[in-house]
């Protein structure tokens, strides 16, 4: 039994030794045809951008922060996993794929018939297919576009990352603006709040009193030295005093207390609507920029070299598994 299995294999490679001549021939034609085929195919070029974010995106806190340093507040840091995952969701989002239709005219590039049935799925796919959005291992991102026409293939990669500043502002201001209504209003309030108790202070100073505390210790010694002379007059008209100062002193005290607590709650909704305002009209990039994409003067696809050694390996692996095949049959 172990003879026979020695003979068929000695047999086996007795021929493939036979069939070396076939099996050159068809991957030399194999090579020829691929390489040809490979001219035929469509070149494309590959151009880059690498951006990385900022750990802060609001002029507010960069320019009006007090106090002590913060590193994610200076707007020289680089940001951190969060903002690279919030600027790769951004990246990939549909409003920068229609931007780019819009601007690049990619209906016609990629010759999309747009009375045919599903052309948007096969319009964003191309797109999907061709701009690619990762991450790279030292916190940044990598905006890869690949197209049949170079210059494109830059302005492409150059462009999703100048939009992505304008896009982001665009997602904040969402907020922001709606927020600084909110503040407006709320301001308005605090300022109609504050003199409504300013009024109701005037007309207790009316009355004769302005400063409680002075008005009653300097009443008191005068009390108390009329009352030692003995002058009549005098303490019948201090005492006079003393009672208006004792029914509006307590409301005085009051009042003057709430609108130093309303001046200071509304001092510091001032500042934070003033730097709501600040992030509003002002631009701050939201990025850094690390290398910007340039024109490829080499092809990225076809590899002509990989294509010729791929399909003349299958075909030559395809020949000698057919050979094989006949072998065992007959």
């Amino acid at each position: 039994m172990e003879v026979n299995k020695v003979e068929k294999t000695t047999n086996f490679i007795v021929n493939i030794l036979k069939w070396w001549k076939l099996l050159l021939i068809i991957g030399g034609v194999a090579a020829v045809v691929s390489l040809l085929v490979s001219f035929l195919i469509t070149p494309k070029y590959k151009s880059k951008v690498v951006i990385l974010p900022t750990s802060t995106n609001a002029v507010s806190q960069v320019l009006l922060e007090d106090g002590n340093y913060n590193e994610f507040l200076d707007a020289t840091q680089f940001g951190n996993d969060i903002n690279v995952d919030q600027m790769l969701q951004i990246l990939n989002s549909r409003n920068v794929k229609d931007y780019l239709i819009e601007k690049f005219n990619l209906i016609d590039y990629y010759e999309l018939d747009t009375t045919t049935k599903y052309w948007k799925t096969k319009l964003y796919k191309y797109l999907e297919s061709d701009i690619t959005c990762k991450r790279t291992s030292f916190m940044g991102v990598e905006i890869i576009v690949v197209s049949k026409n170079a210059q494109m293939a830059a302005d492409i990669a150059n462009a999703v990352a100048d939009y992505y500043d304008q896009l982001k502002k665009e997602i904040i201001q969402q907020r922001t603006l709606t927020a600084l209504n909110v503040m407006e209003k709320v301001m308005e309030d605090y300022e109609q709040l504050l003199r409504e108790q300013e009024d109701s202070l005037s007309k207790i100073m009316s009355h004769g009193v302005y400063d409680y505390e002075t008005q009653s210790e300097r009443l008191y010694q005068q009390y108390a030295k009329e009352l030692a002379a003995g002058n009549n007059n005098a303490i019948k008209r201090l005492k006079e005093e003393m009672k208006i100062l004792e029914e509006w002193g307590p409301r005085y005290l009051s009042l003057s207390e709430r609108i130093i607590n309303l001046r200071l709650r509304q001092q510091g909704i001032q500042a934070k609507y003033e730097g709501m305002k600040m992030d509003a009209r002002y631009e701050l990039s939201q990025k850094f920029i690390v290398e910007r994409a340039t024109v490829s003067d080499k092809k990225f696809y076809p590899k002509k070299s990989v294509i010729v050694i791929v399909s003349t390996l299958c075909s030559m692996g395809l020949a000698l598994f057919l050979l094989l095949l006949m072998f065992l049959i007959f």
